[in-house]
């Protein structure tokens, strides 16, 4: 394994990855606020693979880790608990990678626990994005990877990876990760063994062109990917007269996606008392009592619980999990919804709201077949 404290191979000046970057939102820092929501959910132009985004605008994870610059940042998971479980996020290039020519990557990289290690974190190239609905494990046969790469120690953890490459197709889209070939099962074993899940976190992503030979840039491909708001459902297409068409590339994937795609509703707004997870509301119950009228119809749920930021990260992390278990209790036991199609988890403290009451809460994603 190749971490960062043991290998670090020279010094990067600033004007060595200076250059036409290609990367739209490349610090992150533009957000976009989803049409489903009306909510902060994702950065704009950058798209998640699967319905909900994940580690992006997290309290747990980009408030008490300072971003490489500016005050948001990926937390990508690396390995998790399941072999299937990764994340990814992906963007439209402004202008197309071409065969032959010469490019300059970067990125910032830090980890929740330790120093990050360079085989979390790959650059796929290919033309399309990536959908799925369920948990999805990409393992594409060339990927560029950053164990060669460069690196420049940086303030708070995070670290600058750098190299050159030269693309040997023609690719448009994008895809940030972990490629690793390894299941996720042996990664935790080979290197953390106690701690898991394993997360990195990404920043300041860059592409940039050779100077000697600068791209085309497509006026118009900036906001076109602003302009799509969804994040909560398939990711839209853009029109057509702007799409840049490529050959595809042929790489085998390992990935999991259904037949077709689904859209998400959320209930928002289930309310708890200071430091309690018991539904008190029953009002709540009457709400969700619809559900049991269209049980057929629904592919799965998603229950995440929320704290405001009164107390330790710790304690209301186990809180949130807390409350998002009563919501199921009350989904299975007084809906009757098939408790093997919800998902839980908690996420802590959230600061959505100005009124902390508001943010003790339990949000619900339903996902209609």
């Amino acid at each position: 394994m190749k971490y960062l404290f043991l290998f670090v191979f020279g010094i990067i000046t600033c004007s060595a990855i200076d250059g036409q970057n290609i990367v739209v939102n490349s610090d992150l820092e533009e957000v976009n606020i989803c049409d489903e929501h009306t909510a902060k959910c994702s950065p704009a132009g950058w798209f998640y693979f699967k319905a909900d985004p994940a580690g992006y605008l997290n309290p747990n994870n980009t408030n008490k880790t300072i971003s490489a610059s500016g005050f948001h940042h990926f937390n990508l998971l690396a390995a998790g608990e399941q072999d299937s479980s990764r994340d990814y996020w992906q963007t439209k290039l402004l202008c197309p990678v071409e065969p032959g020519k010469k490019y300059t990557i970067s990125v910032k990289v830090s980890a929740p626990w330790a120093n990050p290690n360079l085989g979390d974190i790959g650059f796929w190239f290919t033309n399309q994005f990536i959908t799925a609905s369920k948990d999805t494990l990409l393992q594409p046969n060339y990927y560029v990877g950053f164990l060669d790469a460069k690196i420049k120690s940086l303030k708070n953890g995070w670290f600058l990876l750098y190299k050159e490459i030269i693309v040997s197709d023609t690719a448009s889209v994008l895809v940030i990760g972990n490629f690793s070939k390894e299941k996720n099962s042996d990664i935790i074993f080979k290197r953390y063994r106690d701690i898991q899940p394993i997360s990195i976190l990404i920043d300041d992503i860059q592409i940039n062109c050779d100077k000697a030979s600068p791209c085309v840039i497509n006026p118009h491909m900036k906001d076109s990917l602003y302009a799509l708001k969804r994040r909560h459902s398939k990711i839209e297409p853009l029109k057509p007269a702007i799409v840049i068409t490529t050959p595809e590339v042929s790489i085998d994937t390992v990935i999991t996606k259904t037949a077709h795609q689904v859209d998400t509703i959320s209930i928002n707004s289930i309310q708890f008392a200071l430091d309690d997870s018991r539904i008190t509301d029953k009002g709540v119950k009457k709400m969700l009592s619809v559900l049991s009228e269209k049980k057929e119809e629904i592919e799965k749920l998603e229950v995440i619980g929320y704290t405001d930021d009164l107390g330790t990260e710790e304690h209301n992390y186990e809180l949130s999990k807390n409350r998002a278990a009563s919501a199921i209790k009350l989904l299975v036991e007084e809906i009757g919804i098939d408790p093997k199609i919800i998902s839980v988890r908690g996420e802590g403290i959230s600061r959505r709201f100005e009124k902390k009451d508001l943010n003790r809460r339990v949000d619900i994603f339903i996902y209609w077949k």
